[in-house]
């Protein structure tokens, strides 16, 4: 009796060790909009739109825009921080992402994590295909945690031009404007790191966009 009990459990665990591989192998095989993106969804920030152009959004297209926005960072934050471009590929266009991938030089672990805690987002200018949306993001409020238990506040204004590919507004092109401490201390060689290491692309192409946004 004992032996058959024991014979029994054995073959419930390997049933479940057995079924458990095959859920995380259909989870990976799954088209990535079925995914769950557990980044996006612990990420939490606030995001303020203002619409400077002449063709303006509706609030259903700002919520998309919002929200994609918010996945967005969430993703740049992750890449800050690991320096792993693939969590993320379904934000970036294809551009974007072989910028990323030409100096990609394997995951890391960061010792310094940030967080964008608010961010005031004027739209500049809204393509009439609603497709493009080129945007100031200005007063963006950061926060650097150093291993050392400090927190470093930064507001940074950055130019960003955005792009809807398939089920999500993507960014295609990047340019900080301006980033400065918050609250003012001396800054090691750790913490000037800080207002260097972001995901940069060469913002040619949109020089246009970004005369128009800036002036």
């Amino acid at each position: 009796m004992i032996r058959l009990l024991f014979i029994s459990t054995i073959c419930v665990v390997v049933a479940y060790f057995i079924l458990q591989s095959r859920l995380t192998k259909n989870s990976e095989d799954q088209p990535i909009f079925l995914r769950t993106d557990k980044i996006a969804n612990a990420h939490h920030t606030i995001i303020n739109t203002k619409s400077h152009s002449l063709i303006t959004p509706d609030s259903f297209q700002l919520e998309i825009l919002k929200r994609d926005y918010s996945n967005l960072w969430a993703h740049l934050n992750h890449l800050y921080f690991t320096n792993d471009i693939i969590a993320g590929k379904e934000y970036y266009t294809e551009d974007w992402f072989k910028q990323l991938n030409n100096q990609y030089t394997g995951t890391i672990k960061s010792t310094i994590k940030r967080e964008d805690k608010e961010h005031n987002l004027h739209i500049i200018n809204w393509d009439d295909d609603n497709l493009l949306c080129t945007a100031i993001d200005s007063n963006i409020v950061l926060h650097y945690y150093y291993p050392s238990k400090i927190i470093k506040k930064t507001k940074a204004t950055l130019a960003i031009v955005l792009l809807l590919q398939g089920d999500h507004w993507r960014v295609d092109a990047l340019r900080i404007i301006n980033e400065s401490n918050i609250d003012e201390f001396e800054k090691t060689s750790e913490e000037k790191k800080s207002l260097t290491q972001w995901p940069f692309f060469n913002t040619k192409k949109y020089s246009t966009y970004y005369k128009q946004a800036i002036l």
